[in-house]
């Protein structure tokens, strides 16, 4: 029987799908989309922020990887875009 084709975690994982495009879109770290600074960005991590959310210090506000593209305001699942992707 035949092995199924979207078997990698990106495909099944919303954690996974986005540091999946992280590495896409920011193979260097993180850059934020307002402002275009990379050295003072910083991980909100905790129980009161959404997965994924980053702060820049310079322009102090709030980023993940899907703002300012496509995947920012879809009610799609985002491993479910990753799995159209590939």
């Amino acid at each position: 029987m035949a092995e199924a084709i979207h078997t990698e975690a990106r495909f099944n994982d919303e954690d996974a799908a986005r540091d999946y495009l992280e590495s896409i879109y920011w193979p260097r770290g993180p850059v934020c989309p307002h402002c275009g600074g990379t050295d003072r960005n910083t991980r909100l991590n905790g129980t009161a922020h959404r997965p994924g959310l980053l702060y820049c210090a310079d322009c102090k506000r709030q980023f993940t990887v899907t703002v300012g593209t496509v995947f920012e305001r879809s009610k799609v699942p985002l491993h479910k875009w990753v799995s159209r992707r590939t």
